[in-house]
């Protein structure tokens, strides 16, 4: 038995709200973690290698427990794991502020990823069932440029809060804002419990394959372009991940429940929205580091000026993801993620073109055009792969789509340094010739992996009259 069903009632718009908060805090908390990590590390006398794992224990943890908990909240009700997402985060944020050394400090920040997790794996999938296909696309998009505001956010006000009250005040104000949160979500979303359903075995042996196999690959990838002990510890996690994942697939597909539900696999719009989302992020983010460097290394330009510079992404995104997502609703998905990706690749292509003469303001032109390209493309996007999705699987596919774009960022971030280091051959950062001839490469590199996106996402109108008929 369950709850009286609340279909044909108009929702109220207080659930979308609510969920803002969502992708919001993902972005501007990362981004205030980030430019706080050479604080903490003179704060507890730690090397940039040690303190790094503040930000990337938080990006495993949250990358490996996606679709577990995506599929666990298609159980137990997507609105209670949501909320206690928040709850989670509040606790831990709070005591991330009081941590007493950094190995501390890293425990509490992996315990904050798991209700990350939570949060991450949900919010698409509630939007998705409260509210009609007509309006999908729009709501996608306005949760879209919550994230994207939340980027710009995160590391203006953490900076700000940080020169005046030091890093712990920055975790307490992230707990003030987990906490609105979760005060929030608790009134406004629904909690979708279930009554006297029995309740499924949970995939133990499939969820510790899952991570494992998640862990292995995002430390792997991760770790390629650092030095030969980290290199050989990364390519001790890829050859697990290779033994893991195969393992996993055949273990999922006799499960009756799996937490990572093959079946979706075989929806071919699906199948073709993750694909294009892999390559749409590995290659939007694969400017992530070089650019400030360059800015930094090379320009000389002081972190905060090179900061403002970069703003030009996140906010190319916040303009124009709603209107993305109003769009796709009117004429589809298909052509607006064909020309998102065919953008990032002519935006990729002109970075290349930029030479030690050139003014420095050039480099706003492509990171701009890179914002609008993510803008347009996440939306429509994420509106196709989620309305291919049965209703009662919608958590598991969320913290698949989730997980894609993760795995899709450490990808670019990972090839593109190890790239430009092998380029580069040793020579100094400050060599403005050296730089800009080892960066295009990479660059050009990245702009044909987005064109072949967007022949990917070409293909989804021929998808979808196979999975018509």
């Amino acid at each position: 038995m369950t709850l009286p069903s609340t279909e044909g009632k108009k929702p109220s718009h207080a659930i979308l709200y609510a969920l803002m908060f969502g992708p919001f805090f993902s972005m501007f908390d990362s981004g205030l973690v980030n430019v706080g990590l050479p604080v903490i590390a003179r704060d507890f006398g730690a090397g940039m290698q040690a303190v790094q794992w503040v930000a990337s224990a938080y990006l495993l943890t949250m990358s490996a427990l996606l679709p577990i908990l995506g599929s666990i909240a298609d159980r137990v009700g997507r609105g209670r794991i949501y909320n206690l997402g928040f709850f989670t985060i509040s606790i831990f944020t709070l005591l991330c502020g009081f941590a007493p050394s950094l190995p501390i400090l890293i425990l509490f920040r992996v315990l904050q990823a798991v209700g990350g997790a939570m949060v991450m794996a949900n919010g698409m999938a509630i939007a998705t069932e409260s509210y009609p296909p007509s309006e999908r696309g729009r709501n996608l998009g306005l949760l879209a440029s919550m994230m994207a505001i939340g980027s710009v956010a995160g590391p203006s006000i953490g900076g700000l809060v940080m020169g005046a009250w030091g890093w712990r005040a920055a975790f307490y104000l992230t707990f003030a804002v987990s906490f609105i949160a979760f005060a929030t979500t608790f009134f406004t979303i629904p909690k979708n419990r279930k009554i006297g359903a029995q309740m499924p075995r949970f995939d133990l042996l499939g969820s510790l394959l899952l991570v494992m196999s998640i862990f292995s690959f995002v430390f792997g990838f991760s770790g390629l372009g650092g030095r030969s002990g980290d290199r050989t510890s990364a390519y001790i996690a890829l050859a697990v991940f290779v033994l893991a994942f195969p393992t996993l697939l055949m273990v999922e597909r006799r499960r009756p429940r799996p937490v990572l539900d093959t079946s979706l696999f075989k929806n071919a719009i699906f199948s073709s929205s993750l694909g294009a989302s892999l390559i749409s992020f590995a290659t939007m983010y694969s400017p992530t580091v070089l650019v400030p460097f360059y800015l930094q290394g090379t320009l000389g330009l002081s972190p905060t000026i090179s900061g403002l510079y970069l703003l030009a992404f996140p906010i190319a995104m916040a303009i124009l993801s709603p209107l993305s997502g109003k769009l796709s609703d009117r004429i589809g998905s298909r052509p607006l993620a064909m020309a998102a990706l065919v953008l990032n690749g002519l935006a990729l292509t002109f970075f290349g073109f930029v030479g030690p003469r050139s003014p420095q303001w050039l480099i706003l032109v492509p990171l701009f055009a890179m914002g609008l390209g993510l803008g347009l493309f996440q939306s429509p996007n994420n509106s196709a792969a989620m309305g291919s999705i049965p209703k009662e699987k919608l958590g598991t596919g969320n913290g698949i789509v989730q997980l894609v774009k993760n795995l899709g960022m450490v990808i670019g971030i990972s090839f593109s340094t190890l790239a430009f280091s092998s380029l580069m051959g040793g020579r100094p950062i400050t060599d403005a010739t050296a730089y800009l001839s080892s960066a295009r490469w990479v660059y050009w590199g990245a702009a044909l992996l987005s064109f072949l996106g967007a022949y990917i996402a070409s293909l989804r109108g021929k998808l979808r009259k196979q999975n018509d008929s």
